[in-house]
């Protein structure tokens, strides 16, 4: 498989950790935070699967696993969180990737995605980046995608999160990570995503 990395550009929006102050967040318990962890991965893979479909409806393919949120700080979309490091914030991550049969990136194939964008409400814009076009939507609810379109004939679609406050990033991590034990597959269909873990799975050594 080839693994791409898309291209981000700044689309207007503003990271508000979800509505949830670093203070409200400060008293949270790790379990807690853990719960909320989850109900945000679920929110991301409901937003990719809908975009997924306005392309295709077929197997796409995968580019790494997305259950451990990535630390906040230098790798967040849209406006930074004031204050946010790698050791207090997070955001969610994850992409997919498709080759249509024929595919030669034309700035045409865009087209479903921006349309879909505008459908939405979403302040949305596109670009040329060396021979490659691509569009990104701000939602409004913290979640920025992009999708992009090569010469090659690889599509991929990626989704960012806002940055979410966290008591520690990587105590979080280690709580997901270590009870985390399915394996990614190396495509799916949209809507099939890695189960996110339960509190009270076994916690790996």
């Amino acid at each position: 498989m080839v693994l791409s990395v898309v291209t981000v550009f700044a689309v207007a929006g503003c990271a508000s950790g979800a509505g949830l102050t670093q203070a409200e967040v400060a008293g949270m318990s790790l379990e807690d935070e853990f719960a909320l962890a989850s109900e945000r991965y679920a929110e991301m893979q409901s937003v990719l699967e809908e975009a997924q479909v306005q392309v295709s409806d077929g197997a796409w393919q995968w580019n790494g696993g997305e259950v451990l949120p990535v630390t906040g700080g230098p790798d967040a979309s849209g406006e930074p969180l004031p204050g946010a490091d790698e050791s207090n914030s997070y955001l969610f991550r994850a992409g997919r990737i498709l080759e249509p049969q024929g595919a030669t990136g034309v700035r045409s194939d865009l087209d479903p995605m921006i349309e879909y964008f505008d459908e939405k409400g979403w302040r949305s814009g596109s670009r040329e980046v060396a021979g490659e076009y691509e569009t990104r939507a701000d939602t409004g609810e913290g979640w920025w995608l992009s999708y992009t379109v090569r010469p090659n004939g690889q599509y991929s679609l990626a989704i960012d999160s806002e940055v979410f406050w966290t008591n520690d990033s990587s105590e979080l991590r280690l709580a997901i990570g270590k009870r985390d034990v399915t394996p990614f597959p190396e495509e799916s269909v949209p809507g099939v995503f890695e189960p996110f873990p339960s509190w009270t799975d076994p916690v790996q050594p």
